[in-house]
């Protein structure tokens, strides 16, 4: 269980890294709205990062790969829904909608990934 939670918290924490360093190479700071280019660029990188993190959350979790990086992507999911509906990010809605279709399965990807390699390796 301890390890479950580790796992997804450490996902979470590498994926906002990984977000804060791409910003910060190219100028941006977290509440800064650059321009629709940027954003499209942003967006495949972190489908690239949900990739990562969701296998890095299945290899750290163990048991039940899949599972975790499923609800790191729930979770993922669930703050964008929250965003949309509370209109507290100043981001476009695309951007938004882009985490819950486009990232959010990237991140469970990684996990099946991860899955199938240990399903491989027994």
């Amino acid at each position: 269980m301890i390890r479950s939670v580790v796992s997804i918290i450490s996902g979470y924490v590498f994926w906002i890294i990984s977000l804060w360093i791409l910003w910060a190479i190219f100028g941006y700071g977290v509440r800064d709205v650059p321009p629709t280019g940027f954003l499209i660029l942003s967006v495949f990188c972190e489908s690239v990062f949900g990739l990562g993190v969701g296998y890095l959350t299945a290899v750290i979790a163990k048991r039940h790969p899949l599972r975790n990086s499923m609800i790191l992507a729930a979770f993922f999911i669930l703050g964008q829904i929250v965003s949309l509906v509370f209109q507290t990010c100043p981001y476009p809605v695309w951007i938004l909608l882009t985490t819950i279709f486009i990232v959010a399965p990237c991140i469970a990807l990684g996990g099946y990934i991860r899955k199938r390699q240990t399903a491989n390796i027994n």
